[in-house]
């Protein structure tokens, strides 16, 4: 991540803090974004302005996903139910540690609320490392891909998202009504909750209002 020009390790940090928890480090996977959707920003761009050595700032056309293992033994369930379509496994290249997955495009709704990631990206993970009637987190839950995706596929999922502006949107994409009546969806709001990015925009306004005035 880089904050004000400065560099930060976010993952070799984020590796440490699990490890001090007590979590076992097991894979580092790289989601590789196609290149055919990426365009050369004013990052990137600056070495067409000065072609020259040390005007090279490359664009980031990918994400880490780490994945880290508790201590102790797992008894899975519904091991049949959550066998994993090796056919699709090879097709679509699940073997390797970078995945070419499309990213969800600006023009996409959802795109306007906060930078989702694909549902494809949620499906595998969640397939390769989670078994039928698992607890999937989202503890960003932002428009719910997370939560989604897990009901969909049989697992239990529960989820945190501090931006209420976001509750509707989240609500249109997981339905708590069912047919039977046999799934529980619930939601449950604390009573300091806040429309966090309506209250961001808000203040950014205000600061780019008194900038004008003086």
């Amino acid at each position: 991540m880089r904050i004000d020009g400065v560099l930060y390790p976010i993952v070799a940090d984020l590796i440490k803090i699990m490890q001090d928890l007590g979590f076992k480090y097991q894979e580092r996977i790289i989601w590789k974004k196609p290149e055919g959707y990426i365009r050369i920003s004013r990052r990137s761009g600056v070495l067409i302005q000065h072609p020259y050595p040390l005007y090279f700032y490359p664009d980031n056309i990918y994400e880490d996903i780490v994945i880290f293992k508790k201590q102790g033994n797992f008894t899975p369930r519904n091991k049949e139910e959550s066998k994993i379509d090796i056919t699709k496994f090879q097709r679509e290249k699940w073997y390797s540690n970078v995945w070419e997955i499309t990213n969800v495009l600006p023009n996409n709704k959802l795109s306007k609320f906060t930078a989702p990631f694909p549902e494809d990206l949620a499906r595998r993970i969640i397939t390769l490392y989670s078994y039928v009637g698992d607890v999937v987190l989202g503890p960003f839950t932002g428009t719910g891909t997370t939560l989604k995706v897990a009901r969909e596929m049989g697992r239990n999922a529960v989820g945190y998202e501090i931006d209420l502006k976001l509750k509707d949107v989240i609500k249109a994409r997981i339905p708590v009504s069912t047919l039977f009546g046999e799934e529980k969806v619930e939601f449950l709001e604390r009573e300091d909750a806040k429309r966090l990015s309506s209250n961001m925009r808000a203040k950014i306004n205000e600061k780019l209002e008194n900038k004008k005035v003086s």
